[in-house]
């Protein structure tokens, strides 16, 4: 029985051309891709697949709205169905992309080889962290975020 979850590879990523290189990173753990698309990000997708993140900073970050419109909105993204028989998928990538602030991530983790950016820097300079990849953090998430992102694309 396969496990799937939810990754995106972020407009950093493709700008970037890493997608071959982060990708051989799951294959390297026995994770395969079910479903592989790239997509021009729009408003409304992106603000939904970051409504939870949204309401969990809007005291903190008011303007976090608008930090994902600048990254995302217009430029592309990868959207990736990822399968394996390891029955936590969730956890094996997201060991392998690394903590969510690259300076912080493992040095063989994804963000941690590839990722240039920090949270310190990001947030003096007002934008989204470009970390490079997204990836489900529960099933429940995975399953929202696969139906949001191959329905409407």
């Amino acid at each position: 029985m396969d496990h799937s979850t939810f990754v995106m590879l972020k407009p950093d990523a493709l700008e970037a051309k890493l997608q071959e290189k982060i990708l051989d990173m799951f294959r390297e753990h026995g994770i395969s891709i079910l479903k592989k698309k790239t997509v021009t990000v729009d408003e409304a997708t992106i603000l939904a697949h970051y409504a939870d993140v949204i309401e969990r900073l809007k005291d903190a970050i008011p303007d976090f709205p608008d930090r994902i419109r600048k990254e995302f909105v217009g430029k592309q993204v990868e959207i990736i169905e990822m399968a394996t028989r390891h029955h936590d998928i969730i956890t094996k990538v997201r060991e392998i992309v690394g903590a969510t602030d690259p300076a912080k991530a493992d040095p063989n983790s994804i963000r941690g080889r590839y990722a240039t950016d920090t949270m310190a820097k990001s947030n003096a300079e007002g934008r989204m962290l470009r970390n490079l990849v997204h990836a489900s953090d529960s099933e429940e998430t995975a399953k929202k975020e696969l139906a949001l992102w191959f329905k409407s694309h």
